[in-house]
């Protein structure tokens, strides 16, 4: 078991992480509209650091900007689930062609450690918490890769992984088709050989994504 050192948070985010959780788990479904006003007295806390936790929000994907300062939570469209497929498909195989020679020991127990702290999340149950230790893990062989402008593309395609995540997460729970995907993809990205992750990475993707295409409406 790994522990860490608790450090209590700014009310900001106290916000983000009870307004994340809120989206996560479906109490604020996907184009929910909000305004700042509601959310103050709900949350009975001031505009300040309310409007940072927004941000927050913003930045991470989960809410964005609609007409008239409205906000809304994120939605996702069917091309957009495609294309999320493909690009990442793509860009996580590249990423470990890229990385497959820059594997150290001390690279991998960085992997090993972000798989522990997804873990942590599921066997808590903490839906929000998983999404954020997903996308960690994942972010792993782009950080390794030392390639600016791919690593560029992986910040560009958060947003929606972090709404995909949440729907799947929403649907199955914090396992779902992603128990055992994951427990391959760290043992295959620990081996000697790169052509069962490329394979595992394409399955990996496309199961998860007709998961959610069975079992969610989108528009």
């Amino acid at each position: 078991m790994i522990l860490h050192e608790i450090h209590p948070l700014p009310l900001s985010g106290q916000v983000r992480d009870m307004l994340s959780g809120q989206i996560t788990a479906g109490n604020l479904p996907l184009g929910t509209g909000l305004t700042e006003i509601d959310l103050a007295q709900q949350l009975k806390v001031s505009r300040g650091p309310l409007r940072e936790a927004i941000l927050q929000l913003t930045e991470e994907g989960l809410l964005i900007k609609g007409p008239y300062k409205s906000l809304l939570v994120r939605s996702i469209s069917l091309r957009e689930l495609d294309e999320l497929y493909s690009m990442r498909t793509s860009l996580e195989q590249f990423a470990f062609e890229e990385t497959w020679n820059k594997r150290t020991d001390t690279t991998l127990a960085d992997l090993r450690s972000r798989f522990t702290e997804l873990e942590q999340s599921r066997n808590a149950q903490d839906l929000s918490a998983a999404v954020d230790c997903e996308i960690m893990f994942h972010s792993w062989v782009y950080e390794l890769s030392d390639h600016s402008m791919l690593q560029d593309h992986w910040r560009r395609l958060v947003p929606l992984v972090r709404v995909y995540l949440s729907i799947h997460n929403r649907q199955h729970g914090v396992y779902g088709v992603f128990m055992d995907a994951n427990d391959n993809y760290l043992n295959l990205a620990q081996g000697d050989d790169l052509s069962p992750v490329l394979a595992h990475i394409k399955d990996h993707m496309q199961k998860g994504m007709d998961q959610v295409y069975a079992s969610l409406e989108v528009s």
